[in-house]
């Protein structure tokens, strides 16, 4: 007796759901790497600059595809790229494991941040398609949430195995399921945002001029700005939390792996926190509070004046993961308002690019700061980039603010 072969279903929960564990996938591959930089240190004797290049290679091909692949989003549908994206990242992961060197693994990071470009353009495309808008907050913290849990999950995951077997192995098995949900999502996710735009303004033959002046109005290049900063402080936190613990504090390796699957848990509980919030207040105002309170926490551990001991490194994190979490699906349903007309894959690839930038020069940057300056000095530079995000979504809110008074 054979088992059933899937369906192709297009149901909002199910899609949802689908997109959401594609997420999980590929925020757990962003983080693949770091987990396993003191391994790849030590065997291939490794600078913290060279260590954050593996990130930074990863996310030029985001930066620079995003925009691109969101305008292939709104011509082919998303459900093609999505899978696409999963099947790519997965692939360069599992031949990560296979590198015989550190060129090689620059590489297969370059064609993993190819696949990573995929996914958020189809990924918003996809949920803008299909979910309410009275539960597009709930929709949105629940795609949020899988990326976070991908990011709590992958330091223990891909950490574990890398101790217990080596990086290799951790990486050629954590490639091969990716793969697997790949053919999983190919054959079960009909052309649901396709259908979307059958009963929208066709922008298929709109000229490439009209689409960027769309993209870069006023808002969007602010949003723009404001991913970059995000990304900056958010690529920096998963970069350097283990090397800011060993080298700042003294604690071991494992307690850096356990504050930064702290910080990312946190932060999914967040986010589904966040969800209900942001259907309720103002989503200018959630982001920054959430991100003011974020920076506070991070400027007070970069002066490493706590005590060094393994519940408040744990603690501290989780308050730094809870506020960045909260603040996520606001995030996206401001994005998704100032978005125009049947532009979701464009207008998301276009801030993401920004997000992208940011988090392309983080780590060199970062990296550079703790072998030239002070460990310290990069975690409040991570501070001040949390600050900075949140003044660009005030201005946002206050520019709107105006418009209704003088209106």
């Amino acid at each position: 007796m054979g088992f059933p072969l899937p369906t192709v279903r297009n149901d909002q929960r199910f899609i949802v759901g689908a997109v959401s564990g594609g997420h999980l996938l590929s925020h757990f591959y962003l983080l693949a790497f770091p987990p396993l930089f003191p391994l790849l240190r030590d065997e291939l004797g490794l600078s913290n600059t060279e260590l954050g290049l593996i990130v930074s290679v990863m996310m030029f091909p985001i930066m620079v595809l995003q925009l691109p692949v969101g305008q292939l989003v709104d011509r082919i549908g998303a459900q093609r790229v999505f899978v696409s994206g999963v099947g790519i990242t997965s692939a360069a992961t599992l031949l990560a494991g296979l590198s015989p060197g550190y060129l090689a693994l620059l590489a297969a990071a370059f064609v993993a941040g190819v696949g990573q470009s995929c996914f958020h353009p189809s990924d918003y495309a996809l949920l803008s398609a299909v979910v309410d808008a009275e539960n597009e907050g709930k929709g949105f913290s629940v795609h949020t949430f899988g990326g976070y849990a991908g990011f709590a999950a992958a330091p223990l995951v891909v950490g574990g195995i890398g101790v217990a077997a080596g990086w290799r192995t951790a990486l050629l098995v954590t490639g091969g399921v990716g793969l697997l949900y790949a053919a999983f999502a190919f054959v079960t996710m009909g052309r649901v945002y396709l259908d979307h735009l059958d009963g929208t303004a066709d922008q298929s033959s709109a000229g490439l001029v009209s689409e960027l002046r769309e993209l870069l109005s006023p808002t969007l290049v602010a949003l723009f700005l404001f991913f970059m900063l995000l990304f900056m402080a958010g690529t920096g936190i998963q970069s350097f939390t283990t090397v800011f613990l060993v080298t700042g504090y003294g604690l071991p390796e494992s307690v850096g792996n356990y504050a930064l699957t702290t910080f990312f848990a946190f932060s999914a509980v967040g986010v589904l926190a966040g969800g209900f919030i942001t259907d309720r207040y103002d989503v200018h105002w959630v982001i920054v509070v959430a991100l003011l309170l974020a920076g506070a926490t991070t400027a007070v551990l970069s002066t490493r004046m706590l005590s060094p001991v393994t519940v408040v490194a744990l603690g501290t994190f989780a308050v730094i993961g809870a506020f960045s979490g909260v603040m996520r699906p606001a995030r996206d349903r401001l994005v998704s308002t100032y978005a125009p007309p049947a532009s979701s894959g464009r207008s998301f690839g276009f801030v993401f690019s920004g997000g992208s930038l940011g988090g392309f020069i983080s780590p060199v940057i970062l990296g550079f700061v703790i072998d030239t300056m002070s460990i310290g000095l990069s975690f409040l530079l991570i501070a001040i980039f949390f600050a900075g995000s949140s003044v660009i979504v005030a201005a946002i809110g206050f520019s709107d603010l105006l418009r209704a008074s003088d209106g």
